[in-house]
């Protein structure tokens, strides 16, 4: 029971929901750089949200499934299509042995999930599934992999799925990014800060799964001095000696002894990870309390999904 990577895509990869626990020792959390698509593709196909799935950057891969199973997919609109049909992300999909489906190039947003019932069965390092590439922890996906699947799956045909209103963020790149002070703000000038609040950045070319690098205005310290080394989180604003912030990702350095001016909150990373690289962002700080608000809605709104994806599998039968 497997599927096979006919063609593999720009840049491929195995994520689940990361590596965790394991950042004391030097290793990356890395994991899926939107984990709201990949949460919800796991979500509707009634998985453990943590299932792995697969990631695929900007350009989808072909895939030949080998056994009958049911997929779902989520996030940028890369065009997808089975057996040369369009068909629609955000509900279960009913794929049958020998099926082709195929992704394209990213119209809108960078990143799209793929998951299948039950899950693939591969092999954890450190408690995770997740490709980390600079660590050597697996590789990006080629041409010919075959990725075993836990279960094959033959359903009656159904058709349900998640409104639109749920991908909105994929598509919507004019709100701010929305931060919160970091541990070092007030280690910056007047000037730096007002830049950052009323400033357009740009997303370099050289961004990848490790950081976002901005180009715009140069961010300076009062003073220079050097920081003891910290902990990092996914969406810190580091700044280093040449004032150009980069936003740590997913697969972002355990530690890190540059100034952080900022904090992305949780619930906007989804967003963040998918506005492409000459695309602009610009910044608003919020409280920490509207931070666990907005995120505390998030999770909300995924647990109601999740109660109702549950009861729809429980009305359908194996055949």
């Amino acid at each position: 029971m497997a599927l096979k990577i006919i063609k593999n895509g720009a840049f491929t990869t195995i994520q689940d929901l990361g590596r965790n626990g394991w950042q004391a020792y030097g290793v990356p959390v890395g994991g899926a750089m939107d984990r709201v698509a990949a949460r919800l593709v796991n979500i509707l196909l009634g998985n453990y949200e943590n299932e792995a799935v697969l990631e695929m950057t900007l350009v989808g891969p072909t895939i030949r499934f080998d056994e009958n199973t049911i997929i779902a997919f989520f996030g940028a609109n890369m065009s997808p299509k089975l057996n040369g049909k369009a068909i629609e992300p955000r509900k279960p999909i009913h794929v049958s042995k020998g099926d082709i489906v195929t992704f394209g190039r990213a119209q809108t947003g960078v990143r799209t999930y793929l998951g299948v019932k039950d899950g693939f069965s591969l092999l954890d390092i450190l408690g995770s599934k997740s490709t980390n590439a600079r660590a050597k922890m697996g590789r990006p996906l080629q041409t010919g992999d075959v990725i075993p699947i836990n279960q094959s799956y033959s359903f009656k045909r159904f058709s349900w799925g998640l409104s639109f209103k749920f991908g909105t963020y994929i598509h919507d790149k004019q709100p701010p990014i929305r931060f919160v002070k970091g541990r070092q703000y007030d280690l910056f000038t007047t000037e730096a800060k007002q830049a950052f609040l009323e400033s357009n950045f740009i997303v370099s070319p050289n961004s990848d799964r490790m950081g976002y690098r901005l180009a715009g205005p140069k961010l300076s310290t009062k003073e220079n001095f050097e920081l003891i080394t910290e902990g990092t989180t996914y969406g810190s604003i580091q700044v280093p000696p040449n004032g150009e912030p980069i936003i740590l990702m997913a697969d972002r350095q355990p530690t890190g002894g540059y100034p952080k001016i900022g904090e992305i909150i949780s619930s906007d990373l989804p967003r963040l990870s998918q506005i492409r690289p000459g695309e602009h962002i610009h910044f608003k700080e919020i409280s920490l309390k509207e931070a666990q608000q907005l995120l505390l809605a998030q999770q909300k709104d995924l647990a109601i999904i999740k109660a109702a994806c549950l009861i729809k599998w429980r009305n359908f039968q194996h055949v």
